[in-house]
């Protein structure tokens, strides 16, 4: 797979899926893997959004798509077909396909309806119709282990700028552990990279408020000192006094195991609710940290409609430990609640500043 050839297939396949005038679409942008090069600035072919050249002449790109190209299988796999026509033709390798399309769903939540095609018997090329929420986009990727590099490359896919919105389909934690369907008044907003630093996984809207995610790693603390420490945090949040929190109560989610969360209202801001809650996962946990006028709402909903996502372990969120609700949840003798406190709010105080200003859905 040497040479120049692969990646001018690559660049003729996004070619020819801009044939159709189609919807606008995101920015689509990655961390290239180590060894892989993004030549997108310097290589202009007409509806190419994404281009990387990896090691021994392997290629990575992503195009428009015609909004077709999802109506349903049949006129996927006629699509792919066609696109696979086009790199064999621009490449001149003999690319070989069996025509069966699976399908699979990414940590970042792109979903990928693909085309396998080997050179030779050998696996070389993928060509995919990616859903991302959006209009769909093209990925190939020519590679002398293209199973390999799907994960690194297609999972590592960002579409939207920070911030961008999705009101359809499913929308995934950042690390592959959670799921939730969007739509019936919820939806999903892109994450910062400073969110991302602190730890934000996942970030829902719904009724005017907003609920996030921040996976907490690690998590030692007893599980009877958590209904404690969301109270805590909501305090400390907030800016009010410990008594004007909620009692800690528990939120019920089929991804696993139960929640607790508490609720406080905003000083100054009577029609503002804040509320934070903790998710028990595996040998970690979620910080979920909501603020808006139905915060404590949206955070049960949330919690409620969320499952698990692709790199769950069933068996380990199973075996999560179950969280006490003692008659007494206040500040005293609790190991670690200050540690964890302080990371939730820092958590809030970055993405209360940011969205400040900003105009939550109604």
């Amino acid at each position: 797979m040497k040479g120049s050839r692969p990646l001018a297939a690559v660049f003729l396949a996004a070619a020819c899926s801009a044939f159709a005038a189609g919807p606008a679409v995101p920015p689509v942008s990655m961390e290239p893997p180590p060894g892989w090069n993004d030549i997108s600035t310097t290589t202009r072919v007409s509806g190419v959004l994404l281009a990387l050249r990896g090691p021994e002449g392997s290629a990575f790109a992503v195009a428009k798509a015609p909004a077709s190209a999802l109506d349903g299988a049949a006129s996927t796999r006629d699509y792919l077909m066609r696109a696979l026509d086009g790199v064999r033709a621009g490449a001149q390798f003999d690319y070989r396909s069996n025509g069966r399309v699976e399908t699979k769903t990414f940590r970042n939540g792109v979903t990928a309806h693909l085309l396998r095609a080997t050179v030779d018997g050998q696996p070389r090329l993928v060509v995919a119709v990616l859903d991302a929420g959006g209009p769909p986009l093209l990925g190939t990727l020519s590679s002398a282990a293209p199973d390999a590099m799907m994960g690194p490359l297609f999972g590592a896919l960002r579409v939207g700028s920070p911030g961008s919105i999705r009101e359809s389909g499913n929308a995934q934690s950042t690390d592959g552990q959670l799921q939730i369907a969007l739509g019936g008044g919820l939806r999903s907003r892109g994450l910062t990279g400073e969110e991302r630093k602190q730890g934000a996984v996942l970030a829902v809207q719904g009724a005017g408020s907003e609920v996030i995610f921040l996976k907490i790693g690690e998590e030692d603390a007893a599980p009877k000192d958590q209904a404690a420490i969301v109270r805590a945090t909501a305090a400390d949040a907030a800016k009010v006094p410990l008594d004007s929190v909620s009692p800690t109560r528990r939120a019920a989610t089929a991804a696993g195991p139960g929640a607790v969360y508490a609720w406080t209202k905003m000083p100054g801001t009577p029609e503002q609710r804040f509320a934070a809650g903790f998710l028990p996962w595996q040998y970690w946990g979620y910080s979920v940290l909501a603020r808006g006028p139905q915060a404590d709402e949206l955070l049960l909903g949330a919690l409620a409609a969320l499952k698990q996502g692709p790199s769950a372990v069933a068996g380990l969120v199973k075996a999560s430990p179950a969280i006490d609700i003692p008659e007494s949840a206040g500040r005293r003798g609790l190991p670690l609640a200050g540690i964890a406190a302080a990371a939730a709010v820092l958590a809030f105080i970055a993405w209360s500043l940011r969205r400040k200003n900003a105009n939550l859905p109604g």
